[in-house]
């Protein structure tokens, strides 16, 4: 995509966006709703078009910009499956491909091998005469991803593909679906505003805001490198520190001057029983809560009274031996700093 630009009406939903997708790779558009990654997933596969004269859409270096949305060879898998219920899941993964021109049609022989073999890597090969309304959730959405498959699409597209699914059943099939992209190795680019399963699932993420690209880069730099404060807000839990004035100047203009703002996530906050070094910051536990394996601690700093969160094992947890009122020191480790004037 290069210098993609989407406006309705007085709104802009892509802002000159540019992003390039290797082959065989899976991407991650992650962003809060209205973000642009789903106006940006539909022009991709040609359901909409981009401002004129605003940028190309290219596959493998060829622009199909003013190519038809069903030549483009795309795979699109919608949030709430969009399966036909009067149709079996045979019939429902072979529809693509009996849709087909009859010149490119395949033979009925040649379906019924393609659909099959879709059956077994969807995992569903006992399911082939059952109907959409006689499957789970995630059943259907592996129905969905068969039927994507079945034409043997250039670029899979999806389009918050669990979003309906309760998050047992959204654990298991993102883990399957990085599972089937590792054994297929289609282009592969999905929506979501789950920062969780973008960590999970994508080879790079591109996170999006406001029309915009904040970040693309893979799940660990994002999030143990954030570009930007609006990166480190969202993906994830945060401590902000705000610095004192210093007088230092603003990095981007030498005539003025600007405090930092240190972002630090709750397991990156060290709680010691003692300051050794004199360098800890001295804070009172105020509340414990468990969380499975991770236990949640919010602590007070004595010097201004700043609510801190932290997060440890339950091992270091035990081995502390915290409980509410105590008194204790916190270090900070992994921080992030950026300075104020930045716009989220």
């Amino acid at each position: 995509m290069r210098r993609i630009s989407k406006s309705y009406g007085s709104s802009q939903a892509l802002k000159d966006v540019s992003l390039k997708v290797n082959s065989g790779e899976l991407v991650a558009l992650l962003g809060p709703s209205g973000s642009g990654k789903t106006t940006l997933l539909r022009i991709i596969a040609g359901i909409e078009d981009a401002d004129p004269g605003s940028g190309e859409v290219l596959f493998d270096d060829v622009d199909v910009s003013s190519t038809n949305v069903g030549k483009r060879r795309i795979g699109f898998v919608f949030q709430h499956y969009a399966l036909f219920k009067q149709m079996s899941v045979f019939e429902n993964i072979a529809f693509g491909l009996r849709s087909k021109p009859w010149r490119e049609r395949p033979s009925k022989a040649v379906i019924r091998a393609k659909v099959e073999e879709l059956l077994a890597l969807v995992q569903l090969q006992n399911f082939a005469r059952r109907y959409p309304n006689q499957l789970s959730g995630g059943q259907r959405q592996r129905v969905a991803l068969a039927r994507a498959l079945a034409v043997e699409p250039q670029v899979l597209l999806l389009d918050e593909p669990f979003g309906a699914l309760d998050a047992t059943v959204r654990r298991e099939l993102r883990r399957w679906l990085r599972k089937l992209h590792d054994t297929i190795k289609v282009t592969t680019i999905f929506v979501t505003h789950d920062q969780e399963e973008a960590l999970e699932v994508a080879d790079r993420i591109a996170v999006m805001n406001a029309g915009k690209i904040e970040q693309f880069a893979s799940p660990e730099e994002v999030y143990e490198r954030p570009a930007n404060p609006f990166v480190f807000r969202f993906l994830g839990n945060y401590n902000l520190f705000h610095a004192r004035h210093d007088g230092a100047p603003h990095p981007h203009d030498e005539t003025e001057t600007a405090a930092p703002v240190t972002f630090v996530r709750p397991h990156d906050v060290e709680i010691l029983r003692e300051n050794p070094d004199g360098s800890a910051i001295a804070a009172k536990v105020t509340h414990i809560g468990f969380a499975g394996a991770a236990v949640n601690i919010e602590l007070v700093r004595h010097d201004d009274q700043q609510s801190i969160d932290a997060e440890l094992t339950n091992q270091a947890y035990r081995d502390l031996g915290l409980k509410q009122d105590d008194e204790v020191f916190i270090r900070l480790r992994n921080s992030h700093s950026f300075y104020e004037d930045y716009a989220i």
